[in-house]
């Protein structure tokens, strides 16, 4: 039986596994996917210290590799659900049960969509919510980018690299990403704001996107549509224990411990005001300090 086992390999997770290991408990990282969740997705990140725009999954390779200069065991497995017994924590993957006296959800966040009725048919035939991976398929094409924080900013000017047009798609007449990034976005020439709108129709054509209908009527002929209109916490194999609150994010303490005893969660599926990489990692060291002290005390 494990000390900690961890579910999420992304900053949070792999902070905390690195915490976990300093403290000599015995641990283990899972994940389903690939290290860095959704790190893989951005094509830049300048706001973490001692890296300078550094690529996220060539960030997410480095703490990989982190992982196994330290030894950390770890295993992709995908987690369908968590069960407790007594004081014992059974986290069940599609293959296997592993026993833990404590477990760190650190399962992050999915995008969000509009909710179209033919959205998920199209979902890697025009639609996609990963500009770093999938952008290279609309070379010298017109897409849109439909947001209006920094992620859809940022990924809109990768796109603009490889694309013909860029409509960036606001659905209120403002944005709320960073400044600077807005700025670069206005200052771009293939790139066009249309603001205060919403798409209403995909058009397609065999089965993929040929254009699509904004609430204004107006039709812009586009071979994708690239979404970022916020996220939503990743916990839904987690709904039968009671631990969640109405927006479905877990809800923690200020030692980020849950209503369950020996039970924690860190970064992006916990509600707080700022989310961040700095601030996931933050919450994962506070989270193994109490963990620890607990671990040694017994």
């Amino acid at each position: 039986m494990y000390d900690l086992i961890i579910i999420g390999m992304g900053i949070g997770g792999v902070t905390a596994g690195i915490y976990a290991k300093r403290a000599n408990l015995n641990v283990l990282l899972i994940d389903k996917g690939a290290v860095g969740g959704m790190l893989n997705n951005i094509e830049t990140i300048s706001n973490y210290p001692g890296l300078i725009n550094i690529n996220g999954a060539d960030f997410s390779q480095k703490l990989l590799e982190q992982i196994k200069d330290l030894e950390i065991p770890y295993q992709f497995s995908e987690v369908i659900d968590l069960k407790i017994q007594g004081d014992e924590k059974i986290v069940v993957t599609k293959n296997e049960e592993l026993r833990a006296k404590y477990v760190i959800i650190a399962t992050g966040t999915k995008p969000k969509f509009l909710g179209l009725d033919n959205e998920k048919d199209l979902l890697g035939r025009g639609i996609s919510t990963c500009a770093t991976c999938d952008g290279a398929f609309y070379k010298d094409k017109d897409v849109a980018v439909v947001g209006s924080g920094s992620s859809a900013l940022q990924e809109s000017l990768y796109l603009a690299k490889i694309c013909h047009k860029v409509y960036i798609l606001n659905r209120k007449d403002r944005f709320k990403g960073e400044k600077y990034l807005e700025t670069k976005v206005r200052n771009t020439k293939n790139m066009e704001i249309i603001c205060n709108v919403n798409i209403k129709e995909y058009n397609e054509v065999n089965g993929k996107i040929e254009s699509i209908i904004l609430d204004n009527e107006q039709k812009l002929d586009v071979a994708g549509v690239f979404i970022y209109i916020g996220y939503k916490p990743n916990t839904e194999i987690f709904n039968n224990l009671n631990i969640l609150d109405e927006q479905s994010y877990i809800k923690v303490n200020e030692k980020y411990e849950t209503e369950i005893d020996g039970v924690y969660a860190i970064g992006d599926v916990i509600k707080k005001d700022v989310y961040q990489l700095v601030t996931a990692a933050n919450d994962a060291i506070y989270a193994i300090s109490n963990i620890s002290k607990k671990v040694l005390y017994i």
